[in-house]
């Protein structure tokens, strides 16, 4: 064997539960579990490496299931703005600003804050996802799911006002179909790629490419994930399209789109009756609570969804909003806001928001038969997390166990000591192996001073509140 944690406690969710396993042990060999359960009789043998695991978790990696990690440069720069205006007035003039090398080095930011934070498995959703798995997820050795943004709009709306319709760009659409079916070219044998179709919402695709864009996805057994009901914008652009009946989760069930290959994100727009046909038709979901909260004020249907027995995973979106990219401040998160919308402290317990983040996630990506429990066989895409840390301190394991509840309640990523992806260390206690963190942080800081400089005259142009608020200077 390559590396044994011993002397650990575990959490290895591989039966329904966290299964924690007291004084327990974990073997990798090459990229995968030889061995998870108890030290007694455990013999690490010629292990190249033991770590102590005294005082430590061991756990699968968390799988944050949805994130665009290219706007993290713009951290800071749209929130606290009416959601009608939030992607077309705030975001949107400062994404368009962004350069191909930009929008890399947000990237290389937002992927590093995440593995420190104990993420082995981003769902990366963007255009020209295939650069940024270059650029980014191969050289830092991340799992990802890599998302090919399908759409047919420009980026920059900032001229058009509510009830504007999205003019489609026909070859701009299908551009981005290529773009996505090349991945599966390049990347289907990679164990650490896993290629999805990313029609980034059904205000912003026509019906016909839509279809084709499910077609290509069944040909090659693939994921469709996609933004679903995400909030006023999207149900204006709907009604406005389809007519004023229609919801999101309507048209996709009149085009036949609504099934197993469908991971939608978000959902907050709707309704409980559409969520239970939905898990019906075996759609997964993945919830952002944190950025959902922020910019649409709302609380994603992660717990309802679950409770109809729903497939759901986490993530984190995007930083400029939520404004991080920590898997373990998430599962705080929908918990929180979970049983705040419920109006019930019993609603998205502890034990269920750490299963959203690990194999609640892989089920969500279609990936739960490599990653999400710790289980011989399967990749070693493991964590650490030091209990001993004062976020997270006392742990104790009599008369039961308060590390689940701790981890969500308390922790704060930064508690993560190891990360181990298909059994390669990259954080070794504390410190990020494949770069120079320092350098990467350096380089996003002078990026996006630049950015922002640039792209002045047209956020200002555009006119969201920020404008408004920056004048006033409160920001």
């Amino acid at each position: 064997m390559d590396t044994a944690i011993v002397d650990t406690t575990l959490l290895t969710f591989a039966d329904g539960s966290p299964g924690v396993v007291e004084d327990g042990a974990v073997a990798i060999a090459g990229d995968e579990l030889a061995y998870v359960g108890s030290v007694e009789g455990f013999d690490p043998g010629d292990a190249e490496k033991v770590i102590d695991g005294s005082g430590l978790v061991t756990m699968p990696g968390l799988v944050d299931a949805h994130v665009h990690s290219k706007h993290t440069l713009l951290r800071g720069g749209a929130q606290d703005v009416p959601e009608i205006e939030w992607m077309n007035r705030a975001l949107g003039p400062l994404s368009a600003a962004a350069t191909p090398e930009d929008r890399a080095a947000g990237a290389r930011l937002g992927v590093l804050e995440a593995t420190l934070a104990g993420a082995t498995t981003i769902g990366e959703y963007a255009d020209h996802v295939g650069d940024l798995v270059e650029a980014v997820y191969r050289p830092f050795g991340t799992r990802v799911a890599a998302i090919e943004t399908i759409n047919e709009v420009r980026e920059d709306r900032s001229d058009l006002g509510p009830r504007d319709l999205y003019e489609f760009d026909r070859d701009r659409g299908a551009g981005a179909l290529s773009r996505a079916n090349a991945l599966f070219e390049d990347y289907g044998d990679d164990p650490l790629v896993e290629p999805m179709y990313g029609p980034q919402a059904l205000d912003m695709i026509s019906p016909d490419l839509l279809e084709r864009v499910h077609d290509a996805a069944r040909e090659r057994d693939a994921l469709v994930h996609m933004h679903v009901a995400q909030g006023e914008r999207e149900a204006i652009q709907i009604e406005e399209r389809y007519g004023a009946e229609e919801t999101t989760v309507s048209v996709l069930e009149d085009l036949g789109l609504l099934g197993p290959d469908l991971l939608a994100a978000h959902c907050h727009g709707t309704t409980p009756g559409e969520r239970e046909r939905m898990v019906d038709a075996g759609a997964r979901m993945v919830g952002c609570p944190s950025s959902i909260a922020a910019i649409d004020g709302i609380v994603p249907p992660m717990a309802h969804y679950a409770d109809l027995g729903g497939t759901v995973g986490l993530g984190t979106d995007q930083a400029p909003g939520p404004g991080h990219h920590d898997t373990f401040r998430e599962t705080r998160t929908a918990a929180v806001l979970s049983k705040t919308d419920a109006t019930d402290p019993t609603a998205m317990p502890a034990w269920e928001a750490l299963s959203l983040a690990t194999v609640g996630g892989a089920r969500a990506l279609g990936i739960e038969d490599r990653v999400g429990t710790l289980e011989v066989g399967k990749a070693a895409d493991v964590i650490t997390v030091d209990t001993t840390a004062p976020a997270v301190a006392p742990t104790v394991d009599r008369p039961f166990h308060t590390v689940v509840p701790n981890l969500v309640h308390s922790a704060t990523g930064r508690e993560v000591r190891d990360v181990f992806v298909a059994g390669e260390r990259v954080v070794a206690e504390g410190e990020f192996l494949p770069a120079d963190a320092n350098a990467i942080v350096a380089e996003a800081r002078e990026r996006a001073t630049d950015l922002f400089e640039r792209a002045a005259d047209d956020w200002r142009a555009a006119g969201s509140e920020l404008v408004d608020h920056a004048d006033a200077g409160r920001l």
